[in-house]
């Protein structure tokens, strides 16, 4: 997944629907549908660290920084979802957990 389709991912999941929209600096994830008058909404959890914090806390995500791991543990205490994201961002590693974890739901 790029970072585009991980946003995307994360705003359905949290949202219900996102949409990629365009401007002069390129795409992004606008939760307002384009065409509405509303105006474009961005929404990134790779780059506010601020809602990547929100979503890890509310999804109980654990991290391991050093190495940009995250896993969701399941009802038992085991880790059900490990993301070992060794080449990327901790922000994608916590991102693709939760994917993981709403993708097997």
């Amino acid at each position: 997944m790029n970072d585009l389709e991980i946003c995307k991912r994360i705003a359905e999941i949290e949202h219900g629907s996102a949409y990629i929209d365009s401007d002069d600096t390129g795409n992004f994830i606008n939760l307002n549908h384009p065409m509405s008058d509303r105006g474009g909404e961005m929404y990134n959890p790779l780059t506010d660290k601020a809602l990547c914090f929100d979503l890890m806390v509310k999804y109980d995500v654990r991290v391991e920084p050093s190495d940009c791991n995250a896993w969701i543990y399941n009802e038992d205490g085991y880790p059900e979802y490990k993301v070992l994201h060794h080449d990327g961002t901790l922000q994608q590693a916590i991102c693709l957990a939760i994917i993981e974890a709403n993708n097997n739901k």
